[in-house]
């Protein structure tokens, strides 16, 4: 497992998202992750957590780290002691250093956009790769094969275009 620093959860933009995220009640929470994917994330147990929060929200529970936690534990996604160790010492530090929760939209849309030019950038790396030699059909073909960058536009344009008129958080 890849070592923490202690400034990680103020320095990424995904751990401040997931922290702004811990703060929420189920329903702005649910609002928040429309749109959002565990694979838009490149940190591991980030990505892992995320899908921990789409589970438990939608299941209409508050995200906060206890219920992220407990969820991992009954749904087996957290084996052994030293994971759940390294898990709940993650959502604590995560929690702990969260932004204020009016970010989580901001964070959203950063994340987003980033997310988005990883895969274009993959995108070009296959093309570039694929011109050196493949039949021109298949250069062709995947030069069109843009669905899943498109998909991420999309929810990153709707990310920078939503504007939540309030946000709720978590007394």
């Amino acid at each position: 497992m890849p070592t923490a620093t202690a400034t990680d959860a103020l320095t990424d933009p995904e751990r401040q998202f997931l922290g702004c995220l811990m703060q929420l009640p189920a329903r702005p929470a649910r609002r928040l992750l429309a749109g959002m994917r565990a694979a838009d994330f490149t940190g591991g147990m980030a990505a892992h957590v995320l899908q921990l929060a789409i589970e438990v929200v939608a299941a209409e529970h508050t995200p906060a780290p206890v219920t992220l936690y407990t969820h991992a534990l009954a749904t087996g996604q957290a084996p052994g002691e030293k994971r759940r160790e390294w898990l709940s010492g993650w959502l604590i530090d995560t929690y702990r250093d969260a932004p204020p929760a009016e970010l989580a939209h901001h964070l959203k849309a950063v994340l987003l956009e980033t997310a988005w030019r990883r895969a274009l950038l993959a995108h070009a790396r296959r093309i570039e790769q694929a011109a050196a030699g493949s039949p021109t059909a298949v250069l062709r073909e995947l030069a069109d094969d843009t669905a899943a960058i498109d998909e991420l536009w999309t929810r990153y344009q709707a990310a920078t275009t939503a504007n939540p008129t309030h946000l709720e958080v978590a007394a």
